[in-house]
This record gives structure tokens, C-alpha cells and sequence, in this order.
């Protein structure tokens, strides 16, 4: 399976995989449709089914409704596809906007499914309950029992979720192999050897030019905030204390990871303006062999090495499998097993509603999700020995990060695969997605929702970043921040936060 940072252009897929960044897998589904769920055929007397989409796109070009592949899911589901593309840069003001318009594409993308507008429509009874029509489309058993449960929103089903896989996602270090075997070191376990690592990336030459011009860990705030969750051995905002919700925020564990960071800073282990830099700039560190270490998902690790080995021939950026904290407990990052989801407004007539579902279940199904990551066999890819190689064509019809969705069948390949990886390469991939799944504590406010949380969370947050960083760069002390902690637990907002998630949580477990 194929994934590029850039998801974008597609268009069908979009609804497809848009529709379900899910669809991806494999052969022909001919025979494993349920009778509500059979694909339209194209051609014939059946009027093609006028879908709208709006969607988020990563694309640097967004497909049209000329593009190749557009016309064929087209022609495949015996549908019209009217897409609205957005960048990831606007999509909650975008949905926000498009919510608060009344305007409402037949499927809507939602980011957060905590959004408050979201919430409100739904509990308005804007959008349908899709939890009767389910059972009826048999390529949805596809989509994993988590993500479908996950995405619930006061136990039912509004949305049709984009599973994504548990573990192999998120900012979690890839690292240079080949530096570690030339400077005769292990795979860092603990934090403690991470920094030893780091320590020899920027002091002992790894590049061998003779010059102490490398950067351990080339950062942003983002990559390094899994310190943080490390540290409190749990994943998300919130953790487990005597039976209730606490924000890590305020938690001491959280102080002794910021102590922890700042110490790698004043090393100078991890890159000086990190509180600033943009994924571009870390893009340019790993391409240009200076940098040992950075946070991506998995499958990032191949496409690196690729470029590395242009002119380097023996590198290899692999990701680690996880790190343990002082505590000695394994964590990795680990998401809600879905990114995004699609609503169906209830404006949309139910003979259209099944007609749109039987769309989506096309582009969960093993063709349909094949068809949206690789096009056509011989035409977009080639296949031997059970490797796809794609061709000239499959970037020329856009399919390169437009048309490619969640694995479903095998979806940890959403984060185990990227274009062109050998065997090798993705057998190791493989290996350490296992080791992760036995590394990775639950995020505990899964399917919880406060409105007070996703009204007043993101100020706070931003105010304690920004005091980390203080913090870090040396602006400000340590006690500085204990006396900002102290005050923040006492914050009117964020005790309605911490109450209404808890309340939450009771009605949840009751």
C-alpha cells in the first residue's frame, strides 16, 4: 500500500478514500457484498447517484473531475462526485463554517469528532444514525471493530470512520541504523540510552566528514511531546488516578519530562530552534544526512533511506520499536484507530443514504481499496513476487497520495508500506508494528466528549507550551513553571474540563 505525506488530490477516492481513507486492499470483492450493499452498475438504465464531498486533502495538486481515475471510481460505483477539497491548514474552519451554513455536503469530513458544532448538529438531529443500516453492507466488516466503536457518539453510529492503524502513526523517533552500527551502539531502549545515542550522533562523527556538524534529533514542539506521555505512561490529554480522569498537564511526571527535554537541549542534542522549525525543515535534516534522529510515522522510515541512499548506499532510517520510561514501562504512541470520519446529513433522503453507503462500502471492499492506492494492475502498478512497483502512470493520474486509503484487510500497511520498499525493509516494519501493539497504553478519554474541553483546551494548552518552552530555551526557571502548574490546577476552566470529562466517564462506565 501506498502512502505519501501528501494525501490529496484524488477525487473519487477521495471519496473513496476520502470516504473512507479507508479503502485499500486487494483483489476482486465479487461475491462478499451484502443484497443491500451490491456496487451500482455502470451503464445500463440505473441513473448514476449524485454525491457531494468535502474532504481534507494533503496534496500539493488536487485531481478534478478530468482526472483519470476520477472517472473510472466513477464509472465503477455508477456515481457523479461533486468533491470540495480542503488543506489540512483550514479543515475545522472549513467544517465549522460549512456546519454553521446549514450547506451540508451529502458526506462531510470531521477532523475532531469533538467539535462542537459537530456535536451540536448531531444532537439536533442533523445528521443520520447509520447504526441500523450497517449490517447490510458486509464490506464494513472491514473497517476494524474498534474504529467503529471508537467513533460511537452516545453509543451509535453517526459517522463512517477513516480506521487508521493503533501504532505506527504519530511523531515517534525514526533513527539512523547505519550511524548506530558504525559508532557500535544498540537500539535505544530507555530514555536514558536515547540521550546516549543522541549524545554520539552529535560528538563521535557518524557522517565521517570529519566535522562535528550533525544534529541528534531534529525536532519541533510536536515531536517532542510524546516525552510527556512517555512519562506519564499513557497516551492523549488525560490519565487514570484512583479511578479518575487527571490531565497530564498538571501532573509531576509531566515536570520530569520537561526537565528531561530541556536537558537534551542544553546538550545540545536536539535542534537549537526547535520551537519554531516546520516539518519541511526537519524533512530537509534527515534528506541531507545531517540529522540521526526525528519523529514520523513508520512508513516514513523506507522513504528517507531511499533518498539517503542516492548518494549513501549503505544508510537505513528505521523506526524504534519504543522507549522505556523511568519507570521502566514500554510506551509507544498509539492513536483512537481511526483519523477523521464521514457524516451524512439527515437533509440526505434515505433511499440516497443507502445508495452513498453502498458507495463507501465499494471503497471499503478488497477492489475498491486497491483500486484507490494503486489503480490498475499493469496500468498503474506492476506486481511480482506479491510487491507492487507503480509506474510513471500512477503519478501522472495523481494517485500518489490522492486515491490511497486504509488497508482494511491488512491495514497496518497504512503504516508498514511505502512506495517501492523491498522486502527486507518491510518484513522489519512488520516486526516492530508487533512489538509496538505490546508498548502502547490506552488513551482513556477515547469516546468521551466535553464541551467545555473543546471550547477552553486548546488556550490552555498553548500557555503551557509556551511556558515549556520558556522553560527549555532558559527563560524561564523551573520554580517559575511549578508556581504556573500550581495556579493551573486551581483554573476555572480547566476544573469544568476536568469535571465534565469525568461525569463523562461515570455515564460511559454506567
Amino acid at each position: 500500500m501506498i502512502r505519501t505525506k501528501s494525501s490529496k488530490t484524488l477525487l473519487s477516492l477521495t471519496a473513496l478514500g476520502v470516504m473512507g481513507t479507508a479503502l485499500l486492499s486487494g483483489c476482486s470483492s465479487a461475491g462478499t457484498e451484502a443484497p443491500g450493499a451490491k456496487r451500482p452498475e455502470a451503464g445500463g438504465n440505473a441513473k448514476p447517484t449524485d454525491i457531494s464531498i468535502m474532504v481534507i486533502n494533503y496534496g500539493t495538486q488536487f485531481a478534478d473531475k478530468d482526472n483519470f481515475m476520477w472517472k473510472e471510481i466513477e464509472k465503477r460505483t455508477n456515481t457523479k462526485l461533486n468533491v470540495t477539497w480542503v488543506s489540512p491548514n483550514n479543515i475545522i474552519e472549513k467544517t465549522n463554517v460549512t456546519l454553521a451554513s446549514g450547506d451540508i455536503p451529502d458526506l462531510l469530513y470531521m477532523e475532531d469528532l469533538n467539535q462542537a458544532q459537530f456535536r451540536s448538529a448531531v444532537s439536533q438531529g442533523a445528521f443520520w444514525d447509520l447504526t441500523p443500516f450497517l449490517k447490510d453492507y458486509a464490506n464494513f466488516k472491514n473497517v476494524p471493530a474498534y474504529a467503529w466503536e471508537n467513533t460511537k457518539i452516545n453509543g451509535k453510529n453517526y459517522v463512517i470512520p477513516r480506521p487508521y492503524p493503533i501504532v505506527g502513526g504519530g511523531l515517534f523517533p525514526l533513527i539512523r541504523k547505519d550511524w548506530l552500527d558504525k559508532l557500535n551502539l544498540k537500539m535505544p531502549e530507555t530514555v536514558d540510552d536515547f540521550k546516549s545515542v543522541l549524545k554520539a550522533f552529535v560528538g563521535n562523527d557518524p557522517d565521517g566528514n570529519g566535522q562535528k556538524d550533525t544534529t541528534g534529533y531534529a525536532a519541533t514542539l510536536g515531536s517532542l511531546s510524546f516525552f510527556y506521555n512517555l512519562y506519564n505512561d499513557t497516551n492523549g490529554d488525560w490519565k487514570l488516578k484512583d479511578g479518575k480522569l487527571v490531565p497530564i498537564m498538571t501532573e509531576e511526571a509531566s515536570r520530569e519530562a520537561l526537565l528531561y527535554i530541556k536537558g537534551l537541549y542544553e546538550d545540545g542534542l536536539i535542534s537549537p530552534d526547535f520551537s519554531v522549525l516546520k516539518l519541511s525543515n526537519i524533512n530537509e535534516a534527515l534528506n541531507s544526512g545531517k540529522a540521526g534522529a526525528a519523529g514520523y510515522s513508520m512508513n516514513n522510515g523506507w522513504r528517507f533511506t531511499e533518498e539517503l541512499r542516492k548518494t549513501k548506499p549503505d544508510a537505513a532510517i528505521v523506526p524504534l520499536s519504543y522507549l522505556k520510561g523511568p519507570k521502566g514501562n514500554k510506551f509507544t504512541i498509539a492513536t483512537a484507530g481511526y483519523y477523521g470520519a464521514f457524516g451524512i446529513p439527515k437533509k440526505v433522503p434515505e433511499e440516497k443514504v443507502r445508495k452513498i453507503l453502498a458507495f463507501m462500502d465499494y471503497g471499503y471492499s478488497p477492489e475498491g481499496n486497491n483500486l484507490a492506492n494503486y489503480g490498475i494492475k499493469d496500468v498503474h502498478y506492476t506486481e511480482a513476487d506479491g510487491q507492487k512497483k507503480t509506474t510513471e502512470r500512477f503519478n501522472q493520474d495523481l494517485l500518489n497520495g490522492n486515491f490511497q486509503g486504509v488497508w482494511i484487510q491488512n491495514n497496518i500497511d497504512l503504516v508498514t508500506v511505502s512506495p517501492g520498499i523491498p522486502k527486507e525493509f518491510y518484513e522489519l516494519n512488520k516486526k516492530i508494528y508487533a512489538e509496538r501493539e505490546q508498548a502502547a497504553p490506552k488513551d482513556p478519554s477515547i469516546g468521551l466528549f466535553s464541551e467545555a474541553q473543546t471550547k477552553l483546551m486548546p488556550d490552555l494548552k498553548k500557555k503551557v507550551d509556551d511556558m515549556r518552552v520558556k522553560v527549555i530555551l532558559g527563560q524561564e526557571k523551573i520554580e517559575a513553571y511549578d508556581a504556573f502548574i500550581t495556579a493551573l490546577k486551581n483554573d476555572a476552566n480547566l476544573v469544568k474540563i476536568t469535571k465534565e470529562m469525568n461525569d463523562a466517564l461515570a455515564q460511559k462506565n454506567k
